[in-house]
């Protein structure tokens, strides 16, 4: 078994994974419908082949990561008469614009998922799909007076109110199930049904922090609970209760195989959940659908601890005796013991307790799309994405115009709203070799080109895929279709 810090450098992956990364679902395929996991988007979706069989990690893979409020544009940006760069630190209008840009609760959301398996079959009863995901959802919230403290300083008699700070990360994998059929001539409905297995999750269910600052003294106070489910790892306490040690298990630093599945599918933190989705045509030429994805829940039950950090802690400042200084003994020294004495001390008040099993739901998303068809492959779709946060409701709105030459091409280009941006360009590109397919969508792409350090948001969807079945098949958006009624 190793010690803590094995735990940290493990802990440290997770949270850049997390909150760092980028990943998840692309607006643009939602359109898509050459590409066989636009299901993953609305179950009601049917693919255009018979049979698809997904690669390994790349069926497909998918990256997001969103801001709500900062850009690189936020914080480098050009000198206004020089050539040169400069920061939001340069002066105080820049400072206060940076601020400007904050709002009382920031957030950055990212999301990753890799396919291990990814197949589908059409039959009588309608299209089925088999699906299973690795993901990595997570979620950082930060107050604007962090920074508000970091740039003007402690000001005599000030508090500033660090509420709302907080994590919330999830490690899953998913099996799921998808079944779509055609009621009616025009309409498909589709449902997808999952079983979750937790790997891991770390989430804060109660944020309060405070500090107020004077010439005296500093007064941090907090009251903060999280929940977290930790099965590779054991904690342990000293006789006062504090923890005196985080060990992660034997089994991963020499892991058999026949162990590894049960820490991938762990039953130990099983969650349910569901997607479902409909496409209606109530004429011809135009196409609406809607779909809500990831109703679904896991109960973490499997290495589950309290994490509490509820104090009223008192800093009174540095003693500073110049002579005690030397060559050997700098005042860097001094500092750096010091504020490592402080940080001690404000550990002492992170306390782990074993804790109750707790049921953490995922982050719902909600699909409104309309499709309007010039011709059998040319088509212009509008789509509305709620995403329902745990502290925050987020909307984004796409247009997309939409090409296809049958079985070879599909082409998409899409303008979005996210994250109160308005521009956010992107490109969607699938196209198949005899069996082979291939497609790499984002709703960002060229936001590189056009306004590079601008954009909160940025996805990529990467997926390859063996597809059979186009001959005997033919999907209804191929018949011959008058353009004037």
């Amino acid at each position: 078994m190793k010690s803590i810090s094995r735990l940290a450098i493990a802990s440290a992956i997770f949270s850049c994974i997390g909150t760092a990364g980028i990943a998840q679902v692309s607006n643009s395929l939602y359109f898509m419908h050459g590409v066989p996991q636009s299901n993953r988007i609305n179950p009601a979706f049917q693919p255009k082949c018979g049979f698809y069989l997904g690669f390994p990690a790349a069926a497909p893979l998918r990256m997001e990561i969103s801001s709500s409020s900062l850009s690189y544009s936020n914080i480098i940006f050009p000198h206004p008469t020089q050539d040169s760069l400069i920061t939001f630190m340069y002066s105080e209008e820049n400072k206060q614009a940076f601020l400007n840009a904050l709002k009382p609760v920031n957030f950055v959301s990212s999301n990753l998922g890799t396919s291990l398996a990814s197949l589908g079959f059409r039959t009588g009863a309608g299209f089925f799909s088999l699906d299973v995901t690795t993901r990595v959802d997570g979620s950082f919230y930060y107050p604007g007076d962090i920074f508000r403290f970091m740039l003007y300083g402690a000001g005599e008699g000030e508090t500033y109110t660090f509420d709302g700070i907080g994590t919330d990360l999830a490690v899953l994998n998913e099996i799921s199930l998808g079944w779509s059929t055609g009621i009616l001539d025009n309409l498909h409905v589709g449902a997808r049904a999952k079983m979750l297995f937790g790997i891991a999750n770390f989430s804060t269910t109660r944020s309060a922090l405070d500090l107020f600052t004077s010439q005296d003294e500093w007064i941090i106070r907090s009251d903060m609970m999280f929940n977290a489910s930790l099965p590779f790892s054991e904690i342990i306490y000293d006789e006062d209760g504090f923890v005196e040690d985080i060990l992660l298990n034997e089994e991963l630093e020499n892991p058999d195989p026949f162990d590894i599945p049960g820490y991938i599918f762990n039953a130990g933190n099983l969650g349910f959940g569901v997607d479902v989705g409909a496409s209606y045509r109530p004429i011809e030429q135009l196409q609406l659908s809607a779909s809500v994805l990831d109703l679904a829940f896991i109960r973490w039950n499997d290495g589950v601890n309290d994490v509490s950090f509820n104090t009223e802690y008192s800093f009174k400042g540095l003693e500073i005796n110049p002579f005690e200084f030397s060559e050997e003994y700098t005042f860097g020294d001094y500092l750096d013991s010091t504020l490592t004495q402080m940080g001690d001390s404000l550990l002492q008040f992170l306390q782990f307790t074993p804790g109750r099993a707790y049921s953490k739901r995922l982050n719902t998303k909600l699909y409104l799309g309309a499709s309007f068809y010039v011709t059998p492959g040319i088509n212009f779709g509008l789509l509305s994405r709620t995403d329902f946060l745990p502290k925050k409701i987020a909307q984004q709105v796409t247009a997309s115009a939409n090409f296809t030459t049958g079985r070879f091409i599909n082409l998409t280009l899409s303008y979005s709203y996210m994250n109160s941006y308005l521009k956010n360009i992107g490109a969607g590109l699938a196209f198949n070799v005899g069996p082979l397919n291939l497609y790499l969508i984002s709703d960002n792409a060229l936001n590189l080109v056009f306004w590079p350090y601008e954009a909160r948001s940025a996805n990529l969807w990467f997926g390859m895929n063996l597809v059979f079945g186009y001959k005997q098949f033919k999907h209804p958006e191929f018949r011959d279709r008058p353009l004037v009624y």
